[in-house]
């Protein structure tokens, strides 16, 4: 009997992913131009509303733990070094300052996001970081904040629609006027979260490809180390040289660090995605019933 019940639920779930393969089609970002335009108007609608800020503040600030970042190099007293950080904690705060802009399409699963702040981002994080030409590791506190950030990404992004030949007794997709409608009812008050969990249903998988960070100041910038390799020390002697005066020159210092912070937060916000967004992914463009 147990077995004939296992290969009946075997057999429904099996069922009702053909169907809902059936019935989905993945959306074509670029034959998607008035829904980007409804969506950029929809943007400029909740930022006008302060609804962003309501919805960041429930992640303000945010708390990261445990992320193993990707490799870097690094030639320090004439030696080329392989680095490799980990973050032990990482604490965010100021992201509902942060403000979107406007969403365009880049291809048919990949668009171009950004977001500014007029005010300040803060982070503080303990990281480990290992070098492995030395065999060596030292933890490192590291504070700094922002002013006037700005953030760039292009995001692979497959999600679900309806199939054409779908009725829409069946099937009906979630649109950017339907969304915004959602959104106004809520200005007055309520839970934005429904709707996000709502949009993340339609979502198979995301990915960052690249990100660019900018600003216009640094007001704190400190780096300190934990060990008692004398390697180490003079690495982080070396490291004096980065404070927030000679990065706000914006010469070759400036450039080494936008760069190394460009290629290490993409493995930061996958991470985030991976344990924060994407258990929430449905991938189907039906709706739980």
């Amino acid at each position: 009997m147990f077995k004939l019940f296992s290969l009946a639920s075997v057999a429904a779930l099996g069922a009702a992913t053909v169907a809902a393969e059936d019935s989905c089609v993945l959306v074509d970002f670029t034959a998607e131009t008035s829904q980007f335009a409804d969506l950029n108007a929809a943007i400029d609608l909740v930022v006008s509303a302060n609804v962003i800020s309501s919805l960041l503040s429930k992640y303000d600030p945010l708390t990261l733990e445990d992320i193993a970042l990707g490799n870097f190099s690094y030639s320090i007293l004439g030696q080329d070094l392989t680095i490799t950080p980990t973050i032990d904690s990482l604490n965010i705060t100021g992201l509902s300052s942060i403000l979107p802009e406007h969403v365009n399409a880049t291809s048919t699963n990949c668009v171009d996001l950004g977001a500014y702040s007029n005010g300040e981002i803060s982070v503080d994080g303990s990281l480990t970081v290992e070098l492995k030409e030395l065999d060596a590791s030292a933890t490192a506190q590291v504070t700094v904040v922002l002013e006037k950030p700005t953030l760039a990404a292009n995001v692979q992004v497959n999600m679900y629609a309806c199939a054409p030949s779908v009725s829409s007794s069946q099937c009906s997709n979630m649109t950017v006027m339907g969304l915004e409608t959602q959104i106004v009812s809520l200005t007055a008050g309520g839970d934005y979260s429904s709707i996000l969990n709502n949009l993340l249903l339609k979502f198979k998988d995301a990915a960052v490809q690249s990100f660019t960070l900018d600003f216009a100041k640094v007001t704190t910038f400190d780096i300190s180390f934990d060990s008692s390799s004398s390697t180490l020390s003079s690495i982080t002697d070396m490291l004096s040289g980065y404070s927030a005066d000679e990065i706000n020159k914006k010469g070759d210092v400036y450039k080494t660090l936008i760069s190394t912070i460009n290629d290490q937060v993409p493995s930061l916000l996958n991470d985030l995605i991976d344990s924060k967004l994407q258990p929430l992914f449905g991938a189907t463009c039906l709706t739980e019933n």
